[in-house]
C-alpha cells in the first residue's frame, strides 16, 4: 500500500500545481453567489428615522441615567404604539395595495444603548417605498403616542396618592413627547450581498483545494 500522507511541503507543492484550477473555482463560485444574491433574490430595503423621547421622573430618586437605561422598556412600549390598529389601518388606508399583516411584520422600534434615542424602521422592496411608507408610518405614529399619552395622563394617579401607595415601588419614566429627527436613512437589508459573495468564495476554495488533495491520495493510493 502507498504512502498516503502528505506533508506541508508536499501540500504546498499540491496548491501551487493547482493554483489556477483553485483560482478559476474560487473566482466561479463568487461570482455565482453574487450574481445570485444582486440579481435572482428579491431585495428589501429598510428605511429608518431617529426619534428623541423626552419624559419625566414620576417618582423621586432617580438619576437621569438609570431613567435612560429603561429605553429597552420603552422601545417595547414604542413597537407595541407602531404597530397597534391605530398607526396600522391609518398607514394601509393612506397606502395602495399595502395589507395590514404585511405592513405590521415590517415596523420595528429599536433603542439605543443608555441613550433616550429610538429608530423607528420599515422595510418595503424598494427605496422609494420604503421611504414613502416610513414617512407615513411617522407620522401616525406621532399622532397615536399623543393619543394613548393623554389617556395615560387621565389614568395616573395624583402626586398625594403616590405619595401615598407608590413609594415603596421603584420609580418610573413618564414619556411626555417625541421629536422625529429630519434625516431618513435607506439601506438595502437583504440579501447581504458582499457576505453571499464572500461566502461563495470561501466554499469555492475549500471544494478546490479538497478536490486537489483528494485526486492527490487517490492516485498515491492506486
Amino acid at each position: 500500500m502507498a504512502d498516503t500522507t502528505l506533508t506541508l511541503k508536499e501540500l504546498a507543492k499540491l496548491i501551487w500545481k493547482n493554483l489556477l484550477l483553485i483560482v478559476i473555482v474560487t473566482a466561479l463560485f463568487g461570482g455565482l453567489a453574487y450574481g445570485t444574491a444582486n440579481y435572482l433574490l428579491p431585495a428589501r430595503y429598510t428605511a429608518s428615522m431617529d426619534f428623541v423621547a423626552k419624559g419625566k421622573i414620576t417618582q423621586g430618586g432617580f438619576t437621569k441615567w438609570q431613567a435612560r437605561s429603561q429605553n429597552e422598556q420603552a422601545a417595547n412600549v414604542f413597537q407595541n404604539i407602531a404597530i397597534s390598529p391605530g398607526v396600522i389601518d391609518h398607514t394601509t388606508n393612506e397606502i395602495d395595495n399595502v395589507s395590514p399583516e404585511a405592513l405590521r411584520e415590517n415596523i420595528t422600534v429599536c433603542s439605543t444603548p443608555r441613550s433616550n434615542t429610538y429608530a423607528l424602521t420599515v422595510t418595503s422592496s424598494s427605496p422609494e417605498k420604503a421611504k414613502k411608507k416610513l414617512k407615513i408610518v411617522a407620522k401616525n405614529f406621532k399622532k397615536e403616542f399623543k393619543l394613548e399619552y393623554k389617556q395615560g395622563r387621565k389614568a395616573m394617579p395624583t402626586k398625594k396618592k403616590r405619595r401615598m401607595y407608590l413609594k415603596p415601588i421603584l420609580p418610573t419614566v413618564l414619556v411626555k413627547s417625541i421629536k422625529f429627527k429630519d434625516k431618513t436613512r435607506v439601506v438595502k437589508s437583504y440579501p447581504n450581498v458582499k457576505f453571499a459573495a464572500a461566502i461563495g468564495t470561501a466554499t469555492g476554495f475549500l471544494l478546490a483545494t479538497w478536490g486537489s488533495i483528494y485526486w492527490r491520495l487517490r492516485r498515491s493510493y492506486r
